[in-house]
């Protein structure tokens, strides 16, 4: 509160602070998980920890994995420091360069998604051996009608990368909230007309709603973004690929992680890949609320700094909002232990969702947020790797932190069941996080040394 006061005394603005600042994306990530808790409180009463709810969460994650393989290595390692540098240059020119993502992006999922709905059930047994007769027919049908999703949120986060470059925070960060209420409309109104076809209907309708919500914003007359098919095949487009394959390689490795967890809960006691969920969602409040916010906050800021070669200044702001992101993260992380059980009692209890749920649930949550400062500065020191155009060094290192963290789950799963999937992910952020910081100093010394 007392950072916020100092915000708005020296901005004098309260406009600055709330949709142009990190507390804009705090506020935002505040609403969004609001309405994602309301979200898990009306399942848990509807489903309890089910093999429904299985089903449902394990049809995300191949769509999911097309999302961020295929186009989110492009936006979150190359889009903002070069339509930044593009849109300072022209503010025509950082549009050309959205359009051509935007227009390869979509080519690229269409196909994909044509491919993955014909070959599915080839290989479906193999990505949720749990799954058997009928639960594994609904897996394929309900992954098949997702595959819409993918191709909207592209176009929805290329939207949102523009607003983070020109720093329009709020707008970017009401798009999850929007999401969240498009999944309760499907469970209240469409689930009891469709079964569990009317949740993947209203999960849909929450990406169209995160979409418009990101693109109204940008056709005001301020900013006149209009949308336009390009193919071109520009040096903006190069370097992009060129910054996305290494970030390609840490991806493809995160998703495998995220299915080699369902594959494992799918093997443990019916609800545990649901209990894996909502854990994840839990611990990852603060981490979006503050880690993730403050990330994003510092991203153009960095990514300004660097291609000013003003490294004095770059090295002060990470700092600053790395020691920041740490402190905070952390007695987050305190409290949510301390009050996971009150907590997931208050918000998930009741309905179908039993006490002998409430425990499990609650105690992988405080073993995941051991895991929550450790994701948050994950986040910056990716972020201030990516603005120094670097990232070949996150990615390659992520990918070979979660070939250990897949063998490590897979490893202890059979001992302590559904608890090794938070304590082999905390375990590699810990490691992943020591190997960036040792490195980072040494790379930030060679860039400043490059100017000399």
């Amino acid at each position: 509160m007392l950072k916020f006061l100092k915000n708005l005394k020296e901005s004098g603005d309260w406009k600055t602070i709330l949709f142009h600042s990190s507390w804009a994306l705090t506020l935002t990530s505040g609403i969004s998980y609001f309405f994602g808790l309301l979200r898990d409180r009306i399942f848990a009463h509807e489903f309890g920890l089910s093999r429904t709810l299985d089903i449902y969460n394990a049809a995300f994650v191949i769509p999911d994995m097309m999302l961020g393989v295929l186009v989110g290595t492009a936006l979150s390692a190359a889009f903002v420091p070069i339509f930044t540098k593009q849109y300072d240059i022209k503010k025509s020119l950082g549009y050309q360069y959205a359009h051509q993502i935007i227009t390869w992006s979509l080519v690229v999922l269409v196909l994909g998604g044509i491919i993955v709905a014909i070959t599915l059930p080839l290989y479906a047994h193999l990505l949720v051996p749990g799954f058997e007769g009928e639960d594994l027919q609904k897996y394929i049908l309900l992954t098949r009608v997702m595959l819409i999703s993918p191709i909207l949120f592209a176009i929805s986060n290329s939207y949102g990368r523009i607003l983070i470059s020109v720093k329009e925070f709020f707008w970017y960060g009401l798009s999850p909230a929007l999401y969240n209420i498009g999944i309760i409309i499907g469970v209240i109104f469409l689930v009891p007309k469709f079964g569990i076809v009317g949740l993947v209907f209203g999960t849909l309708l929450g990406v169209m709603l995160h979409l418009l919500n990101r693109f109204l914003p940008l056709k005001r007359k301020k900013y006149a973004f209009k949308n336009k098919i390009d193919f071109t095949f520009s040096p903006e487009i190069f370097e992009t690929i060129k910054l996305m394959l290494p970030k390609i390689l840490q991806y493809t490795m995160w998703f495998i992680m995220l299915m080699a967890f369902t594959s494992i809960a799918s093997n443990l006691p019916e609800g545990s890949v649901t209990a894996y969920n909502y854990a994840r969602n839990f611990q990852s409040l603060p981490v979006s609320l503050l880690g993730i916010a403050i990330a994003m906050a510092m991203y153009p800021v960095l990514s300004h700094d660097a291609g000013k070669g003003n490294y004095k200044k770059f090295r002060r702001d990470f700092k600053r909002n790395s020691i920041r992101s740490m402190v905070y993260t952390t007695l987050a992380a305190i409290a949510l232990a301390i009050l996971s059980k009150p907590v997931v009692g208050l918000l998930l209890g009741g309905g179908q969702f039993s006490q002998a749920d409430i425990n499990l649930l609650s105690g992988v949550l405080v073993v995941y947020c051991f895991a929550v400062p450790l994701e948050s500065l994950m986040h910056a020191y990716h972020r201030a790797y990516y603005s120094l155009r670097n990232t070949i060094i996150p990615g390659f290192l992520h990918a070979a932190i979660i070939l250990g963290t897949i063998i490590c789950a897979k490893y202890l799963a059979p001992i302590i069941g559904i608890y090794a999937i938070p304590v082999s992910f905390g375990g590699g952020l810990a490691i992943q996080i020591a190997v960036l910081a040792t490195v980072f100093p040494m790379l930030l010394k060679k860039r400043e040394e490059s100017l000399n």
